[in-house]
């Protein structure tokens, strides 16, 4: 891949100078950062990573380390990014900077065929079983109320403690869909025997988290450095399609970065 002169410039000279670009990822968050079945870095944050340190002209590095501790990493200066489609959430942003890329959707799992007719922008009428306790509790929540509003059907929602009693609701047809993030119902999908996929649609509108590139707070320079990379990956179709070969074709943000 190219090195773009015009991102590089915006490197800081400890970065140039060294020529390599740490990433933390806890690795284990498919379809985003995990190992497959040869112990091979794979997903969406490691060929983005990849691909934004070739932009910049350097070599890519990606230590594991448990999410929680990605944050304390980067703000240590341990390592220079944090990647792990991290919400940029206030409290975040008290200790790290973010370069968004992508948004965490929200989405729906449903039984093979679809049998129920559900979509992700359309689930009025409809059973879905949550996680007690998840985000898309709030979601559905919502939702159902949004659905009475305009006058449709409330959506009944069924709560269960844990995701594979909320899924088997769905494979058992006790439910019509699972709500789930949306990459949850890609790889729940993909590992169901066949019996599951995700519902249609893209991901729930209004639903979504934008998530971001954890830098540094006083690393401005690595932080305007890594939103052009991204800029350029985006104009030259890079980004797309490696949003569209992890199944997010949908998920796709205008690099910022948020302080």
């Amino acid at each position: 891949m190219a090195v773009d002169e015009a991102a590089r410039k915006l490197l800081p000279e400890e970065i140039l100078q060294k020529g390599v670009l740490v990433a933390a990822m806890p690795l284990d968050f498919e379809p985003y950062n995990f190992l497959d079945e040869k112990g091979q870095q794979v997903g969406l944050d490691v060929e983005m990573f990849r691909a934004i340190a070739d932009t910049l002209g350097l070599k890519p590095e990606i230590q594991r380390l448990a999410f929680a501790s990605i944050i304390p990493a980067v703000s240590g200066g341990r390592v220079d990014v944090g990647m792990s489609v991290m919400g940029i959430l206030d409290q975040r942003l008290k200790q790290v900077s973010f370069v968004r890329y992508t948004v965490l959707a929200n989405g729906l799992i449903v039984r093979k065929g679809n049998p129920s007719h559900i979509s992700n922008t359309d689930a009025c009428g409809h059973s879905i079983a949550v996680e007690k306790g998840t985000q898309p509790v709030l979601v559905w929540e919502k939702k159902t109320a949004e659905c009475q509003a305009a006058g449709k059907p409330k959506i009944e929602l069924m709560t269960f403690d844990g995701k594979g009693p909320q899924v088997l609701a769905v494979e058992t047809g006790r439910a019509d869909a699972a709500g789930v993030s949306l990459a949850t119902a890609i790889v729940a999908s993909k590992h169901s025997d066949g019996k599951l996929e995700p519902a249609p649609g893209g991901p729930v509108p209004g639903a979504s988290v934008e998530a971001g590139i954890a830098v540094k707070k006083e690393n401005r320079q690595l932080a305007r450095a890594i939103e052009t990379a991204l800029t350029v990956l985006a104009a030259n179709g890079t980004y797309q399609h490696i949003l569209d070969v992890w199944g997010l074709g949908e998920a796709k943000a205008t690099p910022a970065v948020v302080e």
